[in-house]
């Protein structure tokens, strides 16, 4: 009876920490919002998960004021209320310049980017 309690208290620290890291990686997309000047040189389609076909689309981009290569995604966000984001990677254009509205962080071992929230180009606005 002991080992048994013993087994269910590890097994519930492990959904909690599980629980714990997914809200904070959760979080950590949804906060920090910035805007960047950037100047479009590539942009793709990545496809990924095994049980569903999921995809998101990335946006490879210069800063040139700075000379440095940023790269944002481009998905939906429900905390940000955004839905539309193949029609915002329909809209960008190799070689225009845009500025972004991005929220989260550049996370490299999570694979994780700043997501474009909107954009806006020299000629019009698009959220």
């Amino acid at each position: 009876m002991k080992k048994r309690r013993q087994i269910y208290t590890v097994m519930a620290a492990i959904l909690a920490v599980i629980f714990l890291y997914s809200a904070g990686v959760a979080a950590l997309q949804n906060i920090n919002v910035q805007t960047a000047t950037v100047r479009v040189v590539d942009k793709m389609r990545v496809s990924y998960g095994a049980l569903w076909n999921t995809h998101k689309y990335l946006i490879f981009t210069i800063d040139d004021a700075t000379d440095t290569v940023i790269v944002f995604e481009n998905t939906d966000s429900t905390p940000h209320m955004k839905f539309n984001s193949s029609d915002i990677y329909a809209r960008i254009e190799v070689g225009g310049t845009y500025t972004f509205m991005t929220a989260g962080y550049r996370i490299p071992f999570l694979s994780m980017y700043r997501n474009i929230i909107s954009i806006e180009s020299g000629e019009d606005d698009y959220d």
